[in-house]
């Protein structure tokens, strides 16, 4: 679909690696080519229970022809830190796709947007009780009764939101669609003018953050590592000769 239609793709799915689940975010550029990904942090609540946890090796941020591209998912946008990380690779155009529709969710997005100099574009799914398998196969446990089938469940709120704060498009609560901004990356040269979270405004000599971005691997057998490093000897001699 990307490359059909020549557009950059950040699209949500969930994860499948050996026998553990992630909650994922997947990035395509304009020719319809995979990126790369972004594993889900920090599972919320309940999450945790059947997602794994990302770590340091999928926080990716992807410089591209209309901008440097990254994302975090639903409440890991909460999370300052993960954030900075973001920020410190010059992120531009921060996708936050989310599960939360409540007005305060709104008041984050454009405090990232104010805190990054960045374009936030957020989306959410609009949801009715016909959109999910009917009871008893899905039942909606925090509802006292069985909502009917076009009651709204979750009601949106895609925005997109520019670096000075403006919302540029939405929030949208009226049903699916599709919605749309042009953006001029000018603003985000205007906004770090102002205030540049990883640069003139930063004090690193007291406060800083170091980043470990190394994949987090339950079992290492040294025998590759012997195995690597005798390869790379005989790389490093061969070149030498």
């Amino acid at each position: 679909m990307a490359g059909k239609y020549k557009v950059y793709l950040v699209m949500g799915v969930i994860e499948r690696d050996g026998y553990t689940l992630y909650c994922t975010v997947l990035f395509f550029d304009s020719q319809g080519l995979y990126l790369g990904k972004h594993r889900k942090l920090m599972p919320t609540a309940l999450e945790r229970i059947i997602w794994g946890f990302g770590d340091g090796s999928t926080i990716p941020v992807y410089e591209t022809p209309i901008g440097k591209i990254g994302a975090l998912i639903c409440w890991e946008n909460r999370m300052p830190l993960l954030r900075t990380a973001l920020y410190g690779k010059g992120i531009e155009i921060y996708c936050a796709p989310t599960a939360d529709s409540r007005d305060v969710w709104q008041a984050s997005m454009t405090h990232i947007a104010l805190e990054g100099g960045c374009f936030v574009l957020s989306a959410n799914q609009f949801c009715r009780r016909k959109d999910y398998p009917s009871p008893p196969e899905y039942a909606f446990g925090s509802i006292d009764e069985e909502p009917s089938p076009d009651s709204i469940v979750c009601a949106g709120g895609s925005v997109i939101i520019s670096p000075s704060g403006a919302v540029l498009a939405g929030p949208n609560y009226d049903g699916e669609a599709l919605i749309s901004a042009d953006l001029d990356l000018g603003e985000i040269t205007r906004a770090k003018f102002d205030f540049d979270v990883v640069g003139h405004y930063a004090r690193p000599e007291v406060l800083s953050l170091t980043v470990r971005d190394h994949p987090s691997i339950p079992v290492n057998f040294t025998s590759a590592e012997k195995t690597e490093g005798s390869q790379k000897s005989v790389t490093s001699n061969s070149l030498h000769t």
